[in-house]
């Protein structure tokens, strides 16, 4: 029952960290419909959805990660560099959208993308399948690169 409970702890912290910062856009996402979007843009509603996924993909990934048996340094790296990047997952849309900072948010995306890249390497290095899982998040915030810098771009 313990290694429960501290499984669906682990899991919820990004779930946590992404309704918070989905909580403090709220009302600032209507701008999204309004803008000029390149090819291949998603829907408004279907980011919620795209995120959840992503965000309980790298609770797991977190659990695998830490309960791994890796050497103790490789776990501590891994973890801060697994905090680093979310919090900056967690300041780009308020960039973005309550800000709306769209190219000071694509720089601060390209941060987050090298962050997540150096956590993918540490999870996997600890553990296969903890790595793995994070890929989708990684090719997702390429493809948020490529939205980001286009709706810059397009909206100049």
């Amino acid at each position: 029952m313990n290694k429960i409970i501290k499984a669906a702890k682990t899991i919820l912290i990004p779930i946590l960290v992404g309704a918070l910062s989905g909580l403090l856009i709220s009302g600032n996402t209507d701008i999204y419909s309004a803008l000029i979007k390149p090819p291949f843009s998603l829907p408004g509603n279907l980011f919620g959805i795209v995120w959840g996924v992503l965000f309980i993909l790298m609770g797991i990934a977190l659990y695998i990660f830490e309960n791994s048996g890796a050497d103790p340094k490789l776990i501590s790296e891994g973890r801060l560099v697994f905090f680093i990047q979310l919090a900056l997952n967690f300041l780009w849309p308020i960039i973005f959208f309550n800000f709306g900072l769209p190219f000071v948010a694509f720089i601060e995306l390209i941060a987050l993308l090298v962050f997540t890249a150096i956590t993918v390497m540490k999870f996997y290095e600890a553990n296969k399948l903890s790595g793995i899982l994070l890929i989708p998040y990684f090719l997702y915030i390429i493809y948020a690169g490529y939205l980001n810098f286009s709706i810059w771009f397009l909206n100049l």
